[in-house]
C-alpha cells in the first residue's frame, strides 16, 4: 500500500425523508467512483433519509428518565429516548449516559443526537437506523446500479465511551467489506506477526476527520488505495463481542 486517498462528498443538500443518497453521493462527488473504493457515510444522514427521528414534544418521560435527567442536567424527553433505544445504562459519566444499545453498541446517548437535525426550537432528535447493514447494503447497491462500480460501504457514527475521554467514529453498519483484516506477516527481524486488524473501524475513524462535528457538510468520504477483503456476507454483528 503507497498512497491513501481520502475524498471528502462536499456540497450535498439537506437530507430528508425519502431522499436517494446513492444518487447524491455521485453527483456531488469531485472523482469518478471506482471499483474497490470504499465509502464511508455518515449515520445520520442515513437515519434522516430513513425518517428515524423523533419530536421530543411527543415524548413522555418515566420516572427513571426523571431521576437521570436530574444526575446529568438533561432534558428527561431526551433521556427517555435514550432509554427506549438502549437495553441497559452502564453507566453514567457526568453529563453522559453510557448505554448498550439495542443493535449491540456500547455507546453514549444510544447514539441519539440532536446536532445538525433541525432547529434547536423544533426538538427533533436522530435516532440510529432500525438495520445499518441493511442500509449500507441498500447504498452499496444502488451505488453499482448507478455507475457499474463495485464498492464496500462503511457507514460510521461518533461513538462516546465511559473508559476514554472524546468520541472516536467507528463502524456501525457495513457492506461488501471484511469486519477483520487478517494479515500473515514477519516484523523486521524476521519473525511472525499475524494479525487480526479491525479495517472497518480504522476507515471509519478516518473518514470522521473530514467529516467533522460541526459545519463541515461532508457526510461522506470515500476512500481510495486500501485493500480490503470483501464480504457479501458483511455483518457489523460479527465484530461485536455480545
Amino acid at each position: 500500500m503507497d498512497e491513501v486517498r481520502l475524498i471528502p462528498v462536499k456540497g450535498l443538500p439537506l437530507v430528508s425523508q425519502g431522499d436517494n443518497l446513492a444518487e447524491m453521493i455521485v453527483d456531488h462527488s469531485s472523482v469518478e467512483i471506482e471499483d474497490g473504493d470504499v465509502l464511508v457515510i455518515a449515520q445520520k444522514i442515513v437515519s434522516k433519509a430513513e425518517g428515524a427521528v423523533v419530536d421530543l414534544n411527543t415524548i413522555t418521560a418515566s420516572p427513571e428518565a426523571e431521576e437521570i435527567s436530574k444526575q446529568t442536567g438533561r432534558d428527561a424527553r431526551l433521556v427517555q429516548v435514550y432509554l427506549d433505544e438502549a437495553t441497559e445504562v452502564i453507566r453514567i459519566k457526568g453529563r453522559m449516559v453510557i448505554t448498550r444499545h439495542k443493535l449491540g453498541f456500547k455507546m453514549s446517548s444510544s447514539g441519539v443526537d440532536k446536532s445538525n437535525v433541525a432547529p434547536k426550537d423544533k426538538m427533533i432528535v436522530v435516532l440510529l437506523p432500525k438495520d445499518p447493514d441493511a442500509s449500507c447494503r441498500r447504498l452499496r447497491d444502488d451505488i453499482k446500479a448507478s455507475t457499474g462500480k463495485n464498492v464496500a460501504v462503511i457507514m460510521n457514527d461518533s461513538l462516546g465511551r465511559d473508559d476514554r475521554d472524546g468520541s472516536i467514529g467507528l463502524a456501525i453498519g457495513i457492506a461488501g467489506i471484511s469486519h477483520l483484516d487478517f494479515r500473515k506477516q514477519t516484523d523486521l527481524f524476521g519473525n511472525e506477526a499475524n494479525s487480526r486488524i479491525a479495517l472497518i473501524d480504522e476507515l471509519a475513524a478516518a473518514g470522521s476527520i473530514l467529516m467533522g462535528q460541526a459545519n463541515e457538510s461532508v457526510p461522506a468520504v470515500i476512500i481510495r488505495g486500501v485493500p480490503f477483503l470483501k464480504d457479501e456476507e458483511a455483518s457489523i454483528k460479527k465484530i461485536l463481542n455480545l
